[in-house]
Protein backbone atom coordinates (compact mmCIF):
# COMPACT_ATOMS: atom_id res chain seq x y z
CA UNK A 1 0.00 0.00 0.00
CA UNK A 2 1.44 3.55 -0.60
CA UNK A 3 1.03 6.13 1.88
CA UNK A 4 -1.33 8.84 1.74
CA UNK A 5 1.28 11.71 0.45
CA UNK A 6 2.66 9.38 -2.12
CA UNK A 7 -0.88 9.11 -3.23
CA UNK A 8 -1.32 12.83 -3.72
CA UNK A 9 1.48 12.93 -5.25
CA UNK A 10 0.75 10.71 -8.23
CA UNK A 11 -2.58 12.61 -8.12
CA UNK A 12 -1.26 15.72 -9.08
CA UNK A 13 1.24 14.22 -11.61
CA UNK A 14 -1.61 12.74 -13.48
CA UNK A 15 -3.18 15.92 -13.29
CA UNK A 16 -0.48 17.88 -14.20
CA UNK A 17 -0.24 15.39 -17.10
CA UNK A 18 -3.90 15.67 -18.26
CA UNK A 19 -3.85 19.66 -18.19
CA UNK A 20 -0.90 19.97 -20.43
CA UNK A 21 -2.43 17.39 -23.12
CA UNK A 22 -5.56 19.45 -23.08
CA UNK A 23 -3.91 22.50 -23.24
CA UNK A 24 -1.91 21.06 -26.06
CA UNK A 25 -5.24 19.94 -28.14
CA UNK A 26 -6.17 23.37 -27.76
CA UNK A 27 -2.94 24.69 -29.27
CA UNK A 28 -3.70 22.40 -32.16
CA UNK A 29 -7.16 23.30 -32.61
CA UNK A 30 -6.39 26.80 -32.65
CA UNK A 31 -3.39 26.58 -34.95
CA UNK A 32 -5.26 24.08 -37.51
CA UNK A 33 -8.41 26.58 -37.64
CA UNK A 34 -5.54 29.92 -38.35
CA UNK A 35 -4.14 27.73 -41.02
CA UNK A 36 -7.30 27.22 -42.75
CA UNK A 37 -8.50 30.35 -42.29
CA UNK A 38 -5.07 31.72 -43.98
CA UNK A 39 -5.43 29.12 -46.52
CA UNK A 40 -9.25 30.27 -47.34
CA UNK A 41 -8.40 34.11 -47.75
CA UNK A 42 -5.64 32.98 -50.05
CA UNK A 43 -8.05 31.48 -52.41
CA UNK A 44 -10.92 34.12 -52.02
CA UNK A 45 -8.21 36.50 -52.83
CA UNK A 46 -6.93 34.35 -55.97
CA UNK A 47 -10.82 34.31 -56.59
CA UNK A 48 -12.02 37.86 -56.78
CA UNK A 49 -8.44 39.27 -57.90
CA UNK A 50 -9.66 39.79 -61.50
CA UNK A 51 -12.81 42.00 -60.01
CA UNK A 52 -10.41 43.58 -58.27
CA UNK A 53 -8.53 45.13 -61.30
CA UNK A 54 -11.59 45.44 -62.72
CA UNK A 55 -12.88 47.76 -60.60
CA UNK A 56 -10.28 50.20 -60.26
CA UNK A 57 -10.57 51.14 -63.76
CA UNK A 58 -14.32 51.11 -64.21
CA UNK A 59 -14.22 53.83 -61.01
CA UNK A 60 -11.27 56.15 -61.33
CA UNK A 61 -11.56 57.73 -58.13
CA UNK A 62 -9.44 61.08 -57.88
CA UNK A 63 -7.19 60.33 -54.86
CA UNK A 64 -4.29 58.84 -53.98
CA UNK A 65 -5.46 55.89 -52.87
CA UNK A 66 -6.69 54.76 -56.20
CA UNK A 67 -3.52 54.89 -57.54
CA UNK A 68 -2.79 51.27 -55.90
CA UNK A 69 -5.51 49.78 -57.16
CA UNK A 70 -4.63 50.79 -61.12
CA UNK A 71 -1.51 49.14 -60.63
CA UNK A 72 -2.03 45.72 -61.87
CA UNK A 73 1.22 44.32 -59.26
CA UNK A 74 -1.21 45.13 -56.54
CA UNK A 75 -2.48 41.47 -56.70
CA UNK A 76 1.04 40.15 -56.40
CA UNK A 77 1.50 41.81 -53.58
CA UNK A 78 -1.28 40.93 -51.45
CA UNK A 79 -0.84 37.37 -53.07
CA UNK A 80 2.50 37.39 -51.49
CA UNK A 81 1.56 39.32 -48.35
CA UNK A 82 -0.74 36.09 -47.84
CA UNK A 83 1.83 33.44 -48.86
CA UNK A 84 3.67 35.09 -46.01
CA UNK A 85 1.30 34.81 -43.46
CA UNK A 86 0.49 31.13 -44.37
CA UNK A 87 4.30 30.28 -44.25
CA UNK A 88 4.63 31.98 -40.78
CA UNK A 89 0.90 30.07 -39.42
CA UNK A 90 2.49 26.53 -41.18
CA UNK A 91 6.00 27.12 -39.60
CA UNK A 92 4.37 27.64 -35.75
CA UNK A 93 2.27 24.35 -36.55
CA UNK A 94 5.22 22.37 -37.13
CA UNK A 95 7.00 24.25 -34.30
CA UNK A 96 4.03 23.19 -32.16
CA UNK A 97 4.25 19.60 -33.13
CA UNK A 98 7.71 18.91 -32.82
CA UNK A 99 7.99 20.37 -29.05
CA UNK A 100 4.55 18.13 -28.45
CA UNK A 101 6.78 15.13 -29.96
CA UNK A 102 9.65 16.38 -27.48
CA UNK A 103 6.99 16.25 -24.27
CA UNK A 104 5.48 13.09 -25.33
CA UNK A 105 9.21 11.58 -24.96
CA UNK A 106 9.94 12.98 -21.91
CA UNK A 107 6.58 11.46 -20.61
Amino acid sequence: MRKVEDQMKEILRRKEIYQAIKTIRQKIILETVVCGCCAALMVAVIAFLPRLNGLSDQAPIRQYGSMVLKMPSVGYVLLALLAFILGVSVTLLCQHWKQKKQKEREI
